[in-house]
């Protein structure tokens, strides 16, 4: 009875949430009032705001939509607090350990990334972070980037501006997926759900994505590159757009030279 009791705790915890947390996992909250939230959180559940948001950390799911703005939380965060030991050993832990969701550890490593470079575990290697700009062509049905190239295991943040008059997403897939990932797009227009799920099909060789962009709208999504060098194809899987949308990620071995967290190349 009282581990039942102990494990419900634990679960309300995160399933309901106090009136004023409601605003962390807003869709269209600010990223002060998200703060607001987290230290409302964690003075309900009697924690430092920094320990309970990596908890809530913990429980980011694959391709969760929550992820890109727990990562802004956290890069922002006071350095002297993102700084302490035992924070940098858990951050740390989050990133390389191979049982978290993708989202957790790209959240972590950008913490660990916005730290100044003598914070960083030893363990860690330089940190390469790379900014992707792409943009759809009005009326031609296709990005106008068609190849880029990056380290293994670089820390990638992916813009796409959309100026044309479709909706576009896009989608990072396995090597050589391209035509089976696209003719799932197809089959995804023919469905009601379709839509719903933003024409990404659920397939384990779909592995980062970003939904549907509405014309004239940008957004952007943050991903950790493979570590296995390869061409991987990127592509709108829109249905029909596929075949003239699509484009190369190419993930080359080179030599990683350490830059500052706020620093980066940037690719356009």
């Amino acid at each position: 009875m009282l581990v039942t009791t102990i494990i419900c705790i634990a679960m309300t915890r995160f399933t309901n949430p106090p009136a004023d947390c409601a605003g962390l996992d807003s869709a269209t909250a600010s990223q002060s009032e998200r703060r607001s939230a987290i230290d409302a959180c964690a003075a309900e559940a009697k924690q430092k705001p920094l320990d309970y948001f990596l908890e809530r950390v913990e429980q980011l799911r694959l391709h969760d939509s929550r992820s890109d703005s727990y990562g802004d939380l956290i890069a922002a965060w006071n350095p002297d607090e993102l700084s302490q030991a035992a924070i940098v050993a858990k951050l740390f832990t989050l990133y390389k350990n191979e049982g978290t969701s993708a989202d957790a550890r790209v959240v972590a490593l950008r913490a660990l990334a916005a730290l100044p470079m003598d914070k960083r575990p030893a363990d860690l290697l330089p940190i390469e972070q790379v900014t992707v700009e792409i943009s759809t062509i009005p009326s031609q049905m296709t990005y106008d980037r068609k190849e880029f190239s990056v380290a293994p295991g670089s820390l990638v943040h992916l813009i796409l501006h959309n100026p044309d008059a479709l909706e576009h997403n896009f989608l990072l897939v396995s090597p050589n997926a391209l035509a089976e990932i696209g003719l799932a797009g197809d089959r995804m227009g023919q469905t009601p759900e379709g839509k719903a799920k933003e024409f990404v099909p659920d397939s384990k060789k779909v592995l980062e994505f970003l939904g549907l962009v509405a014309p004239g709208k940008s957004k952007s999504f943050w991903f950790i590159a493979p570590f296995k060098p390869a061409t991987y194809p990127y592509v709108c899987t829109y249905p029909s757009h596929w075949r003239t949308m699509n484009g190369k990620m190419r993930v080359v071995a080179k030599v990683i030279a350490p830059i500052p967290a706020q620093e980066g190349e940037k690719i356009k």
